[in-house]
């Protein structure tokens, strides 16, 4: 069951379409401030339910002391900041980041047995690569295609003479958040075959097409990310062969992608170079995010209301903080920002912990939880995030079959 749920979620997640149920006045188009339902979240319902009645499996994501703690500090600011201001937004955000504990169990039942194991990992690393390749299709044809399900109607970002591909997902750089977590599951399945050459060929297939898509997203929180990858992949001793292979597979993805498709990459280094628009206004997100924190500094402005809260002064744009931390803070206050920076701080040492694979899971995300919003703000992001956390946590776990969970849960 648990396999069947995350491969679900995984299919379902890119799906173009959704409906908007709920959202602030004059806010109907803009995502951070309504509520949209979309088909994936009929899946975080069932794992939640899932979930619910396997109590077991949602205790041992906290079996760690310092995790229970820090995630009990977090529930504890979140509550607090809820109370104090009662929000639609703070109930949304509560129910997923409920599913998202589902989820991250599921992917942990799913792992543990290597015929489940397999599907998983070639369920999202599969669905990755058809994201991949609508995207290089919509970025040398300039356009999306506009059908239901498929992808979004619109322009695509330009970029010099090239156009950013996004997939079945409303931005480029989601899309890129998508490719990542797909890109974990691919190198989890090298990993898996690591003893059989013929084996890996799948998976090494899925790691170019991967990051040639990546290249196609014209993200820079990406392209380090992406440095971060191939650096964790080429400095690991155990498994040396494989991890080079997959190195390889990645560098090559990413050159067909950069190089192919016009000289997006060189727009952006030039935008990079550039003093007027180097940080992209990040700067200016940080500043906006340590306000919010210094007029509310105990309980923030409420789960959820981020750009709510910033919708309520006269600003030139309303968007969220680009910055995992610094938007806790804002949103539940001083307890809520040290909790999720305890939790990267755990986070961390499992990737010290696990080595050069879990590195490799990682490490890509990290740009985008420092630089961008869309993996713990956007909908999809949060459900994007939880199996990320999923494959994290198997990947600190050894491939022989484990007895933590009865066979009827995966």
């Amino acid at each position: 069951m648990a396999t069947v749920l995350v491969a679900l979620l995984a299919v379902f997640i890119p799906l173009a379409t959704a409906w908007v149920v709920w959202a602030a006045p004059n806010a109907t188009d803009d995502w951070t401030r309504s509520i949209a339902l979309a088909p994936f979240d009929v899946v975080l319902v069932a794992a939640l339910a899932w979930g619910l009645t396997r109590p077991r499996v949602l205790r041992e994501l906290f079996r760690s002391p310092a995790v229970a703690w820090s995630t009990g500090a977090f529930v504890m600011a979140f509550g607090v900041s809820a109370v104090v201001h009662p929000s639609w937004l703070a109930l949304n955000l509560f129910l997923r980041l409920l599913g998202g504990l589902a989820i991250i169990a599921a992917v942990s039942v799913a792992s543990s047995r290597p015929v489940t194991r397999r599907v998983l990992l070639g369920t999202i690393a599969g669905v990755g690569v058809f994201q991949a390749v609508l995207a290089m299709v919509q970025s040398a044809r300039g356009a999306s295609f506009g059908i239901e399900y498929l992808d979004f109607a619109g322009p695509l970002y330009p970029f010099g003479s090239s156009f950013a591909g996004r997939g079945g997902l409303t931005h480029p750089y989601h899309l890129a958040v998508l490719l990542l977590v797909a890109q974990g599951a691919a190198l989890l399945g090298v990993r898996q075959a690591a003893d059989t050459v013929r084996d890996r060929i799948p998976w090494l297939a899925a790691l170019v097409v991967l990051s040639a898509g990546i290249g196609v997203t014209y993200t820079r929180a990406g392209a380090l990310g992406q440095v971060a990858l191939v650096a964790a992949l080429l400095l690991g001793r155990r498994d040396r062969r494989t991890l080079q292979l997959a190195a390889v597979a990645v560098v090559v993805g990413l050159g067909i992608g950069g190089m192919a498709f016009g000289d997006g990459w060189m727009a952006r280094t030039e935008q990079t170079t550039s003093s007027a628009k180097a940080d992209s206004d990040r700067g200016k997100r940080a500043e906006e995010a340590i306000e919010l924190f210094t007029d509310h500094p105990t309980v923030g402005v409420g789960p959820g209301r981020y750009v709510t809260a910033l919708a309520e002064t006269d600003r030139v744009e309303y968007l969220p903080a680009h910055d995992l931390v610094l938007h806790e803070l804002a949103e539940l206050g001083g307890l809520g920002g040290l909790a999720v920076g305890a939790l990267l701080f755990l986070l961390a040492c499992r990737v010290l912990r696990g080595g050069a694979w879990t590195a490799a899971v990682v490490l890509p995300m990290v740009p985008f939880l420092l630089l961008d919003a869309f993996p713990y703000v956007f909908a999809t992001g949060l459900a994007l995030s939880a199996v990320w956390l999923g494959l994290v946590r198997s990947s600190l776990d050894p491939l022989t079959p484990a007895d933590a969970f009865d066979a009827v849960d995966a």
